[in-house]
């Protein structure tokens, strides 16, 4: 997908022009269908930083010599590694290796965003470049790169600089957290319609898709594992953290000799998630039928339910249904070995964490008559439906009879 209206430009870095030339040739007519397609080279490397750093390219196709072109006295193997961290700390941008040492850099192959094509494999490299323009990543890279600059322009000339004298009193070291904290509360909150241009021109359409989305954050931003986060255990079997996120927290791997903060927890307490279809609710309605299993199977999409809450289906993860009253602990050494799906989003896991409180802490209390009181009130006759759990009616031990 690209911009309504706009192409796509690339940047071939190879210290050999005729080589460059080549590729560049060969792509402008392999890529004709897909629109304006501006390929662009490079052959000092050095240079070709600079520009990846100053000008808008949509994807660099990168050449890794024997020589190492500028790396100085890095190792052999570690020159594919540092020219592609070299790249990154500028932009980030699709890339592809096209190199006659494609061992170098297989390790960092993660198609279609970073490939590796060997150097006389011109086929390969066509549908290398095809296939990372089409992701859509450039642009929509392009698309958030605008959306964020035209934010901070904004709230710096309408927030900051008209209530700079009141933040000016506050801890300088605050103000960045100000901003940040201000530009996720706006992406999160504006971005998803205005992405909508950005595949408009496919016939997408971003909102309509954001329901699930907006439940997960995948991958997980933290390193570690973190409350309300959505495991799969080496044996299939789906799991949601509930150990609060402050007995979670620890420090990446620092360098040696520097204290490290480490999790207080030393079990995870879990809550059982049953894949939606084949969980114990939708087997009983599938095996039994009738209208009280469809019912029940119905009330599990209550956001009020005391026992099951629903995960909808996003990428890898299935639609889900976590069970209050499935709920083990497991040792956090053991946790981290599990593969961290996603990580729900606010506030769906303050909501989540809070609903299995609710589930656990709720006492319950039997129907009082207050027939008497609102008779005396005047509202006799006068009715309300409220939609709440019903709770049994208290067993009364004097008139109960005694069986055997």
């Amino acid at each position: 997908m690209t911009l309504s209206g706009s192409g796509f430009r690339v940047l071939i870095v190879d210290d050999e022009p005729d080589i460059a030339e080549r590729f560049q040739s060969h792509l402008a007519r392999k890529l004709a269908d897909l629109g304006t397609v501006t390929i662009e080279t490079e052959s000092d490397f050095d240079e070709a930083e600079r520009r990846l750093g100053n000008e808008q390219f949509d994807l660099a196709i990168l050449d890794v010599k024997e020589g190492g072109g500028g790396l100085g006295d890095v190792a052999a193997d570690e020159r594919g590694r540092d020219m592609y961290e070299r790249v990154a700390q500028k932009c980030w941008i699709p890339v592809i290796f096209c190199t006659g040492f494609p061992q170098r850099v297989e390790g960092l192959k993660r198609p279609p965003l970073v490939n590796v094509v060997t150097k006389n494999r011109l086929s390969e490299l066509v549908e290398a470049v095809r296939a990372a323009l089409q992701s859509g990543i450039p642009s929509l890279t392009r698309q958030l790169g605008a959306l964020t600059d035209r934010f901070m322009r904004s709230f710096l000339r309408d927030t900051v600089a008209p209530n700079w004298e009141e933040m000016a009193e506050s801890d300088q070291q605050e103000i960045p957290l100000v901003l940040i904290n201000q530009l996720a509360a706006w992406l999160k909150e504006n971005a998803v319609s205005e992405l909508d241009s950005v595949i408009a021109a496919n016939g997408g359409n971003v909102v309509r898709h954001s329901s699930a989305a907006r439940v997960y954050l995948k991958p997980p931003v933290t390193h570690h594992v973190t409350a309300a986060d959505v495991l799969a255990s080496p044996s299939g079997d789906w799991w949601l953290v509930l150990t609060p996120a402050c007995d979670l927290y620890e420090d990446p791997p620092m360098a040696e000799g520097v204290r490290r903060r480490r999790a207080k927890a030393e079990f995870v307490r879990l809550a059982r998630a049953h894949v939606l279809h084949t969980s114990p609710p939708v087997a009983d309605w599938q095996a039994n039928g009738g209208s009280k299993h469809r019912q029940k199977v119905s009330d599990l999409f209550r956001t009020d339910h005391n026992r099951y809450r629903v995960l909808p289906k996003y990428l890898d993860v299935p639609d889900l249904l976590v069970d209050f009253e499935d709920v083990t602990s497991h040792p956090l050494d053991e946790v981290r070995e599990w593969r961290r799906a996603a990580t729900l989003d606010s506030p769906f896991a303050e909501a989540m964490l809070t609903g299995h409180s609710r589930a656990v802490g709720r006492i319950g209390t039997p129907d009082i008559d207050f027939e008497r009181q609102k008779e005396e009130l005047g509202l006799k006759g006068i009715t309300r439906q409220v939609n709440q759990p019903s709770v049994p009616t208290a067993r009364s031990t004097a008139s109960a009879p005694i069986s055997d």
